[in-house]
């Protein structure tokens, strides 16, 4: 076997390779609960959308979800093309109504994007380059991490590449289907968004000029007829579509809101450049890498000089990535500010412009060697144009997998500029296993605020919400909406203990749900029963969560818990605590119940479990007796306290700080600081003297060394607990 067929059938291993990670990094967790965050809420906004086309039989994608009537004009989204909502739509009526259809598509889309980069690339400058470009897209954390995302970038990259790739093709082969597979890519694209006209806009005009103004000799040859065909369709396409989408929107009477919500998403020209992107930094080092980022800017104008030299039309393809990239990045600050999404379009501009790169420095040593007339002229350059093009890969590669976990622990949030992060899927679990099967489709549902009531709840849901604080108990006029839902971690104790008083609560975990049809009585609590789970699940529904199966039966610990806590008749729990939670419910039992060798012996077992190097005195009654930290697909670090007297309404607040790079990795300390921790389900206030209680966070942990440390606040202004040494706060671990 010669040297070039080696570094073929290396090339073919990497786009291979490539190819099936990506298509992990999307797939992964598919049939899983759609939860909170851009990955969850957002994907299921645009559904949800869509379902109004399919129900209403209407051309425009609406909001008013689950209203039972049909959508107005008032309520139509007439901000972008409609293409991503009528591929959602057209998933729908083939699916109906299921979790993975809000995945699916982009889960498609993306799985073909290595491939399409493989192409494109390899069509000019050979299978090397068009590995790089396949390698060096899959290791960027941003592309990594929204390949799952269904939103207007993953349609705009996918149609403009199956574009580029189409017309490389028939410029090669003359055959007709790849013309059209490339016009049906630039439709893609020009249903997508309107980034996708500006990412076609350049090599169209640089096709234009090639075939209309400059002279044949100036360019490669290439067959005039098919060409001017393929550029007529093309700009055809364009017009067509750009007016049809203005047609609409005026159908609708949304040109206002259309013009609206493009200067809401603008203001890029009212602040300096430098300033914006300096306040994105850490979003911007962690979506690309610092390498990445360089590579980037020293590659744009060698493919500039590139398409100046060869004059050939691939070259103009990873600028046309670039010129979309930078208007949509640069001009939509105020979307750009509150989305980390909104570069996505970078990633396959670097991805094309590595190749590019390292095709010139190899062509560069390939124009050297050749001055000596060697013979291995072509095998060295396709081996320095692998081994070139694959170094930034390999050294991104550890952050590009790692932070596929981080993205999806967050919902697409990642730091989320410091605010708190739910997943909400203990909460989703709740209503899709509890209240849904004793739901009516077509009801409604009563919601306190503490729920948090977003879309991914109206997606599992299918009805609409009603803010109500308090339910109510055996009534007769709540037929439409029997259930209201509630966080208790959002409730003071008097709100609690009011609503536990008037009516029949089911705790599960922080979610409680009243069903208003039955009368008053003292509260039962069942256990979420969380596992790790198993490969297959992990696999299927996503390793960032675990497995929860609700109790058909109370859980004795934890209604006893609650009850004696709300001023409820409790009965002991008989026989013996088989997790460490029910040890510390054991514990408390034996308090209330003055059983002092019985307290003394469990609290001996649960110290031997706890970090007791961290422990802290607290004035206003808790003292911090341990850290507990868990591993599994979602780590917590809980702090475990001993009420020592009357305490106020207070929470313990966690934050995590990322003090220094991880090994291996490329992206610098995060600066934000991030809250981490929600406040605890039962009340401070409730807390009753001699007993231990715990309170976690999730650690949703960033790459690097990030230190989690926490401090008593108060929730009501009252005076919160201090530490004694005067301490401002405790470190509860330092995870790597």
């Amino acid at each position: 076997m010669n040297g070039s067929a080696v570094i073929d059938r290396i090339a073919r291993v990497v786009v291979v390779v490539a190819s099936v990670w990506f298509c992990f990094a999307a797939a992964w967790g598919l049939f899983g609960i759609v939860g909170d965050g851009h990955l969850g809420a957002g994907n299921a906004g645009n559904a949800m959308a869509a379902e109004q086309i399919v129900r209403w039989k209407i051309l425009y994608p609406a909001m008013d979800w689950y209203s039972g009537v049909e959508p107005t004009k008032a309520v139509y989204y007439c901000h972008h093309p409609f293409g991503q909502y009528y591929i959602d739509a057209f998933f729908i009526w083939i699916f109906g109504h299921r979790d993975f259809v809000v995945r699916l598509p982009a889960v498609l889309m993306s799985t073909a994007i290595p491939p399409l980069l493989y192409g494109v690339a390899k069509e000019r400058w050979g299978r090397s380059l068009g590995a790089v470009a396949a390698a060096a897209y899959v290791v960027v954390p941003i592309a990594v991490g929204f390949a799952s995302y269904f939103n207007l970038e993953t349609i705009c990259i996918f149609g403009a590449l199956l574009f580029f790739w189409g017309h490389s093709r028939h410029m090669t082969t003359g055959k007709s289907w790849h013309m059209a597979a490339s016009l049906v890519g630039l439709g893609f694209a020009c249903f997508g968004d309107w980034v996708g006209y500006l990412i076609v806009a350049p090599p169209l005009a640089w096709s234009f000029l090639r075939v209309f103004v400059l002279p044949a000799w100036a360019t490669p040859r290439f067959k005039p007829e098919p060409y001017v065909r393929w550029w007529a369709l093309s700009a055809s396409i364009c017009a067509v579509t750009l007016v049809a989408w203005i047609l609409l929107f005026y159908r609708a009477d949304a040109i206002r809101d259309w013009l609206a919500s493009a200067a809401g998403r603008g203001g890029g020209e009212a602040v300096p450049l430098r300033t914006t992107l300096a306040a994105r930094k850490a979003w911007i080092y962690f979506s690309f890498t610092p390498l990445a980022i360089r590579l980037g800017v020293l590659a744009a104008p060698v493919c500039l000089l590139r398409l100046v030299v060869t004059r050939c039309d691939e070259e103009s393809y990873a600028l046309g990535m670039l010129f979309g990239a930078v208007v949509q990045y640069v001009k939509f600050k105020g979307g750009a500010d509150v989305h980390i999404f909104w570069p996505h379009y970078f990633a396959p501009y670097f991805a094309l412009a590595v190749a590019g790169f390292a095709g010139a420095i190899a062509s560069t040593i390939g124009w050297v060697l050749a001055r000596f007339k060697s013979t291995r002229v072509p095998v060295v350059v396709a081996a320095t144009s692998l081994v070139v093009g694959l170094a930034p890969s390999l050294a991104m590669a550890h952050d590009g997998v790692k932070s596929l976990w981080v993205w999806r622990r967050t919902g697409g949030r990642y730091d989320d500029n410091g605010t708190l992060i739910r997943s909400d899927l203990d909460f989703l679990v709740v209503l899709q296993d509890v209240v849904l099967p004793h739901t009516k489709r077509g009801s409604s549902i009563d919601v306190h605020p503490s729920a948090g009531w977003y879309w991914d709840h109206q997606w599992k849901f299918q009805g609409p919400p009603n803010s109500v604080l308090r339910p109510l108990a055996g009534s007769a006029a709540v037929a439409t909406h029997p259930f209201w839902m509630a966080r208790a971690g959002g409730m003071l104790s008097d709100e609690q203990k009011g609503i536990a008083a008037r009516t029949h609560v089911r705790a599960y975990g922080d979610v409680w749900v009243v069903d208003q049809r039955e009368p008053a009585q003292p509260l039962d609590a069942f256990s979420l029963n969380e596992r790790q789970p198993n490969a297959m699940q992990w696999l299927l529904y996503g390793g960032t969560e675990p497995v929860r199966s609700i109790g058909s039966l109370p859980d004795p610990w934890l209604t006893w818990e609650w009850r004696i806590h709300l001023g409820q008749p409790a009965s002991a729990p008989s026989g013996e605590p088989t997790t460490l939670n029910e040890m510390r419910i054991a514990h408390n039992v034996a308090v209330a119940l003055g059983d002092v060798a019985g307290s003394r012996r469990w609290r001996k077992l649960i110290d031997a479990r706890l970090d007791r190097t961290e422990t802290a005195v607290f004035d206003r009654g808790v003292h911090l007796v341990g850290v507990l930290e868990t591993g599994g697909v979602e780590p917590r670090v809980e702090s475990w306290f001993e009420c020592v007297g009357p305490m106020g309404e207070a929470t313990f607040n966690v934050r995590s700080t990322v003090e220094a790079r991880a090994p291996f990795s490329l992206i610098p300390p995060d600066a934000t600081d991030r809250e981490m921790a929600w406040p605890p389900s039962l009340p401070t206030k409730l807390w009753r003297t001699g007993m231990l209680y715990r309170t976690f966070a999730v650690e949703n942990h960033r790459i690097g060394r990030e230190r989690y440390w926490g401090y008593w606040a108060s929730r009501d202004g009252s005076p919160a607990p201090h530490r004694s040494d005067g301490q401002p706060e405790t470190t509860l671990a330092i995870v790597p």
